[in-house]
């Protein structure tokens, strides 16, 4: 087989691998690369944070006022739905640290 690569050539590529993606992690969210202005992307992040946030409460309130013979999974629902929401929201908490924001 003319095309394989020796074992050693391999675990060189996979070392610079590394090398690479520890670099990258180290640069942070604000890579040299990063063509969106911070402060505006953290505004817009802000703005959906705040509309999962609503979500959650939502879903929360419907989850509490449930009622009826199909309560009980009416309810599993709406919380299902309400930790999903929040799940997003957490993500977008955490991008916007990343990019040196608050939330």
């Amino acid at each position: 087989m003319k095309n394989e690569k020796p074992q050693a050539s391999i675990v060189k590529d996979v070392q610079a691998i590394r090398d690479r993606a520890r670099q990258h992690i180290e640069e942070g969210a604000l890579t040299a690369d990063y063509k969106g202005d911070p402060k505006v992307v953290v505004k817009l992040l802000n703005e959906a944070l705040a509309t999962e946030i609503v979500c959650v409460l939502r879903y929360k309130r419907h989850y509490f006022m449930a009622q009826g013979m199909n309560a009980e999974s009416v309810k599993a629902e709406f919380l299902a739905h309400a930790g999903e929401e929040q799940a997003h929201a957490d993500e977008l908490a955490e991008r916007i640290v990343q990019l040196g924001g608050e939330p």
